[in-house]
């Protein structure tokens, strides 16, 4: 529960920020790397809220640099009524958005619209969920090996749209109430796409799975879910995007 109450007033501040504007958001995150929250359980234990300004993807939102958010549905905001998850993160970011999303994209689309990804300073990229869930049909990659490849083809087109650029990759995003397998299939996946990072030091991975499974499993899902397998909005996205900037931070 400690968690819980640290990640939903972090959340609550990204919300106000958002509609306060960026110079808002930049005073307001920077107050929460002292904020100490007493727990309603005991008055002996305390949590800190996490410390979402100090990692290099804050930092780059407050370059002035473009972004390019590329996804499936969930980037697309099909469920959110055009909501995008990194939505709460416009307030920080201080150069051009762009959004290259379509529903139901897997890895193999990444392979098809490749060279026609608009240039960018930044990509934060957020696809893997549907080649996870349709691992049995030819939707997606069918096995980590396929899936990293595809991500090669699309690494490739990117950095010679903008050889400077540099590349967020998200982990698939999380999922309720599917088999085991899909499950340990998510972690192979992201497993192999954190070993791919690692490789190039203009590519950044990041996993927010644990941050979001972790409120999750406090409270009725349907608080921030809009079906198993998108957030809905506000609080969906704003878990979402809290995941993602707490997960920077640990990198």
């Amino acid at each position: 529960m400690k968690k819980l109450i640290a990640t939903i007033l972090t959340l609550s501040m990204i919300a106000a920020v958002t509609a306060c504007g960026s110079d808002a958001a930049e005073t307001t995150v920077a107050e929460t790397e002292e904020t100490v929250i007493e727990t309603s359980e005991t008055t002996e234990e305390t949590v800190a809220i996490p410390d979402i300004n100090n990692n290099q993807l804050f930092e780059d939102m407050q370059s002035g640099g473009s972004f390019c958010f590329i996804g499936d549905s969930i980037t697309a905001g099909t469920a959110t009524d055009g909501i995008p998850w990194y939505q709460p993160l416009t307030a920080f970011i201080t150069g051009e958005i762009m959004n290259v999303s379509i529903p139901g994209w897997t890895s193999i689309h990444l392979t098809e619209i490749a060279a026609e990804v608009p240039q960018a300073d930044y990509y934060v990229i957020a696809i893997g969920i549907n080649d996870v869930l349709y691992i049995d049909q030819p939707l997606g990659a069918a096995s980590s090996e396929e899936f990293i490849d595809n991500f090669q083809i699309l690494n490739d087109a990117l950095t010679t749209t903008s050889p400077d650029a540099s590349l967020y990759y998200i982990a698939p995003w999380p999922f309720l109430n599917f088999p085991d397998e899909a499950y340990e299939t998510r972690d192979i996946f992201a497993n192999a796409m954190k070993d791919w990072c690692d490789l190039d030091e203009h590519r950044y991975f990041i996993d927010p799975s644990e941050t979001i499974l972790s409120v999750l499993s406090e409270v009725d899902t349907s608080v921030y879910m809009w079906n198993d397998y998108h957030p809905n909005a506000p609080e969906g996205v704003n878990l979402y995007s809290y995941a993602v900037l707490q997960q920077a931070s640990y990198q």
